[in-house]
């Protein structure tokens, strides 16, 4: 390699470096915004300006505002995918591996108050505006299930419900029902009436208290019935 092909080839990986460095740093401060703002509390203005560059410089990495938040959303939908993991002595302890799954559910979605906000969106403009998290996870929420990033996360997801039916332990009942149950009722307990993704820090018995409740709605709902007598 001459010397000249070296310093090109040290410069094109500069600038790839640089490349990626500048997406990163956009999404990183796109992610804080929508936390503490909101989804619409922020302009594009208001990412650039930390990073000392005008909004054209943005516009060098991503086509619009929309795609910045539907690639934060991708972040999410990646970290999302990981969750409800199957310990390989489920079949002898579902409830407590399932009681696990749950807790780390609620830390998930407490770590990431900016990805909540975007699944609001999402529920709030079905079709009538631009919905981020389903977009990032490549469409319909029936059809994640079955299929995309989210569909191995939905499959353990069954797979802990089934063990616990087996060992009768739960009732059975449809994985995507329960699914709907424990996010709705997270989310809302996240946001409902006092706004608790607005705190700085959230306390740990706090956090606790939300696990308990959200195992809670989740315990009830998967209680085997028993016969009249």
């Amino acid at each position: 390699m001459t010397s000249s092909t070296s310093a090109r080839a040290r410069r094109s990986g500069k600038r790839q470096l640089e490349t990626v460095s500048t997406r990163v740093m956009i999404l990183n401060g796109a992610e804080r915004l929508i936390a503490q703002k909101g989804v619409f509390g922020f302009t594009l203005d208001d990412v650039a300006a930390p990073l000392k560059v005008r909004v054209p410089s943005i516009y060098k990495h991503f086509a619009s505002r929309d795609d910045v938040l539907v690639e934060v959303s991708r972040r999410f939908i990646g970290a999302l995918s990981l969750q409800f993991k199957v310990p390989d002595d489920v079949a002898s302890a579902p409830r407590a591996a399932l009681h696990e799954a749950c807790s780390a559910f609620v830390d998930f979605h407490v770590a990431n108050p900016a990805y909540v906000r975007l699944s609001l969106v999402d529920l709030a403009t079905p079709q009538g505006g631009v919905e981020y998290v389903k977009r990032a996870a490549g469409g319909p929420f029936q059809a994640n299930f079955r299929s995309g990033p989210l569909a191995p996360m939905h499959r353990r997801l069954a797979q802990l419900l089934t063990a616990g039916h087996r060992a009768g332990e739960f009732r059975k009942v449809p994985a995507l029902d329960f699914y709907r149950l424990l996010k709705s009722a997270l989310l809302i307990r996240l946001v409902f009436p006092d706004d608790q993704l607005q705190r700085a820090r959230r306390s740990a018995v706090r956090v606790r208290r939300i696990k308990r409740e959200l195992w809670e709605v989740a315990a009830r709902y998967l209680a085997v019935e028993t016969a009249a007598p």
